[in-house]
């Protein structure tokens, strides 16, 4: 077994798959949290329906299972923007607990959120822990791609589009994706001040941070995907009507002062019969090129990145750590 002593924080989708994949590359598992009053008391073996108890119950109180548990890493899966990841981010700097997060936006915060990056990475710095971002987009759009750019001479564009079903992530990031809306109040939605940042600019962000480039412009622009036909949400237990918002495209461009225009499309919707996850990227320079994933199972890829990452965060120096700055993701059979 391993020496490596892992809290699940949050007891959702995403970390109920990996969980299990913890168990199975020997990881222990000494704590578990979650906000649901129906979790909260239950052996996670039973709540994850392993067919065993793991003599964890899931607590609601995070700073007592950190400070009994002592950990060596936070696998945390409750939410996607920084303000909301703060809190579980923030304990674990506290407790000076590595943490390694599915929160979209910690994939490069620096730009978005600037203030709550710098708090974070004074807190963890001064206490001795890491926190990392990770999830689908550290090799599919930051690594990959960044690797692939590393093919050129000279680079024009770089064009990325991506889609992902929201019901393989659960109900929170269903509801962000505004599925169940009308078009009205999408609209009144997005022009609304308090919209958190894209997915995708965090990817371009980090992608034009890898280059050395300099920002001259960012725009985005986002439009509504509409069901065209009956259908349901499973994440949210809903069925909706042609006309309704079942997810959303965004189109985020930056401009640099060296040339190079980096675009990315991402759409996150609820997917209707025969639809499945594409990851497409093209590179307009010398050479062109072109990288094409297929059909790819975003939610499993999402854990295992983030699984096979936790040895990379134990390793970094203390801060908030970013996927550039790690060694490059490989597979592991056991820790």
């Amino acid at each position: 077994m391993s020496d490596i002593r892992a809290v699940v924080y949050g007891v959702g989708a995403m970390n109920s798959i990996v969980a299990g994949m913890l168990l199975d590359k020997g990881v222990q598992i000494v704590g578990a949290i979650a906000r649901s009053p129906q979790k909260v008391g239950q052996d996670l073996g039973d709540l994850l329906g392993l067919g065993r108890q793991l003599g964890v119950a899931v607590s609601d109180d995070a700073a007592e299972v950190l400070e009994q548990t002592h950990p060596d890493i936070a696998v945390i899966a409750v939410n996607s923007y920084l303000t909301d990841a703060v809190e579980q981010l923030r304990i674990c700097a506290e407790h000076g607990v590595n943490a390694v997060t599915l929160s979209e936006e910690m994939l490069y915060p620096w730009e978005t959120s600037p203030e709550l990056s710098a708090e974070l990475d004074a807190l963890a710095k001064s206490t001795g822990a890491t926190l990392t971002g990770t999830g689908y987009q550290d090799t599919f759009w930051v690594n990959m791609i960044a690797l692939l750019m590393g093919t050129a001479h000279r680079i024009d564009t770089v064009r990325g589009k991506a889609s992902w079903n929201v019901d393989d992530f659960g109900p929170e990031l269903a509801t962000a994706q505004q599925v169940g809306r009308t078009v009205a109040e999408f609209d009144e939605w997005v022009r609304g001040a308090q919209r958190p940042p894209t997915f995708g600019r965090n990817v371009l962000d980090a992608l034009v941070a890898d280059t050395g480039l300099t920002v001259k412009s960012i725009t985005t622009a986002t439009r509504p995907d509409i069901a065209s036909a009956a259908m349901r949400s499973e994440a949210l237990g809903i069925d909706l009507a042609p006309g309704d918002v079942i997810g959303f495209t965004d189109i985020d461009r930056i401009e640099t002062e060296e040339g190079p225009v980096f675009e990315f499309e991402m759409s996150g919707r609820v997917y209707g019969p025969g639809e499945g996850d594409i990851n497409e990227w093209t590179i307009e320079g010398e050479p062109n090129l072109f990288l094409s994933n297929g059909t790819v199972p975003t939610q499993t890829t999402t854990c295992t990145q983030m699984v096979n990452r936790i040895p990379d965060v134990i390793a970094a120096p203390p801060g908030i750590v970013t996927v550039d700055r790690l060694p490059r993701l490989r597979y592991r059979p056991q820790f």
